[in-house]
């Protein structure tokens, strides 16, 4: 039979039948819908967790040490420390597209400021870690860079005496009465930090929403060697100011992040030269997700440890969440294609003398099989696509009840959902491919008739 018949036909049966076929079809409906939003609901949710708040396409490598615990105590063993010989083994390894150590602040600090934010001025102990600004250059820029080579100070009474955005008149390095023109020390601050600001601690103190482009050029005085702990203050203090050039999520996650250079002056100008050339932990970027696994046995091997970011046990229990329901989704569509099976047997019945008829003037087996699983997998697509229709408006009401009743809360996204192409495609095939499922026996029954016995009635 050629197609475009055989299309017809199909096409006749089904608005002949199609009270039959939209009872039969509640049960796909349902179970595909089901199907697709929380596969859809699993995507949103790892895009936001893995891909935001645990970046798989990079890992943390830090020296190995051991731990001994002695009570209230843990007594550390080893060194805590890398240097450009390990950084150089790293960039060795196959699947690696980049290598970029961190150094810590290994001094205290403290940041003054805030009052033209939150109305008062803010004196906090400042956690400050150093990173290449290679790391960040794709989506910060120039903006956040190294030290320049030192000019000799220019005297002002004003800011804008120094001309741009990046140059302020302010104390000299290690202070003293005269103001000069300095350049701001660029600090990146973490996305993490802002939403968490945003969802937690404002509310607590009843503090103003912080949008990301207004904190854009905010700065604050940091004094590099003093601390609200008396003790581990140092001898003499370096003044700088600090602006805030970007959000990254290779920031660390509660203090600022400066550009490895100015952190390595720091730690030189209060230890030995040697400092700036000792790394507390080493950022891996891997070429592809899937070489991850790869790189972290290469990085084990070499004596090395990878930090636990937590990325891991967030996308299993993701997945077990999603198969789960995906699980009893299944079991609905499993229990509709039943159904299916009923309705088709009781149409087979109903038109066996047609059937029959056909089978008499000239059609075969194949196309008596072909004409009921056409008509099944129609009715599967057209299930298909209004349960993904259901499930895309359940996730519209879903994100809108999450925006306009559920209070803020880090990562709060626009919408939970991804309604991908490969998805929709998922969907369609899994209800079309359940509903010839459910038509094979009585397409099977349907094709075994003999036109004689049918007509005769016996």
């Amino acid at each position: 039979m050629r197609p475009g018949k055989l299309a017809r036909i199909v096409g006749a049966n089904l608005r002949s039948n199609a009270v039959h076929f939209l009872l039969a079809s509640i049960g796909v409906v349902v179970g595909i819908a089901a199907f697709a939003f929380f596969l859809a609901l699993g995507a949103g949710v790892r895009s936001i967790v893995l891909g935001k708040i645990f970046p798989l396409d990079q890992l943390e490598v830090v020296a190995k040490t051991m731990s001994m615990n002695l009570g209230p105590l843990s007594l550390g063993m080893g060194s805590d420390v890398l240097d450009d010989p390990v950084a150089e083994r790293l960039r060795a390894i196959p699947g690696v597209s980049g290598v970029y150590p961190k150094m810590k602040l290994t001094v205290p600090a403290i940041g003054l400021g805030g009052k033209k934010l939150i109305g008062n001025d803010l004196r906090t102990e400042l956690i400050v870690d150093g990173i290449d600004p290679a790391l960040v250059a794709e989506e910060i820029g120039a903006a956040f860079h190294d030290p320049r080579p030192a000019s000799t100070p220019r005297p002002c009474t004003a800011d804008k005496e120094c001309g741009g955005d990046e140059f302020y008149c302010g104390q000299p390095l290690t202070g003293g009465p005269e103001k000069v023109c300095r350049e701001y020390v660029p600090a990146l601050v973490s996305n993490h930090l802002v939403e968490l600001y945003n969802g937690s601690l404002r509310r607590a103190y009843n503090l103003p929403r912080l949008n990301q482009e207004f904190l854009l050029g905010f700065s604050i005085e940091m004094r590099v060697g003093a601390s609200m702990v008396a003790a581990s203050e140092k001898d003499s203090f370096l003044h700088e100011r600090v602006r805030l050039v970007g959000f990254s999520d290779k920031a660390i996650t509660l203090g600022i992040t400066l550009p490895r250079g100015h952190v390595a002056a720091y730690n030189v100008h209060y230890g030995t030269p040697e400092a700036a050339k000792r790394y507390h932990s080493i950022i891996v970027k891997v070429t592809a997700k899937d070489q991850v696994a790869a790189v972290a046995k290469a990085i084990e091997q070499m004596d090395l440890e990878v930090t636990d970011s937590g990325a891991e046990q967030a996308g299993m229990l993701i997945t077990v969440f999603v198969l789960v329901f995906s699980l009893l989704s299944t079991i609905i569509v499993g229990i509709a294609a039943i159904n299916i099976m009923h309705v088709f047997f009781m149409l087979v019945y109903e038109r066996q003398r047609e059937l029959g008829i056909m089978r008499a003037v000239g059609a075969s087996r194949g196309d008596i099989r072909l004409i009921i699983l056409g008509e099944s997998v129609c009715v599967g697509l057209a299930a298909g696509l209004v349960g993904l229709l259901l499930a895309w408006c359940a996730s519209l009401a879903f994100d809108a009840v999450s925006a306009n009743y559920v209070p803020d809360f880090p990562y709060k996204p626009t919408t939970y959902f991804e309604f991908g192409p490969q998805l929709v495609l998922l969907a369609l095939g899994f209800a079309a491919g359940f509903c010839v499922l459910g038509a094979f026996l009585p397409a099977r029954r349907a094709a075994r008739m003999e036109p004689a016995a049918v007509l005769t009635g016996r």
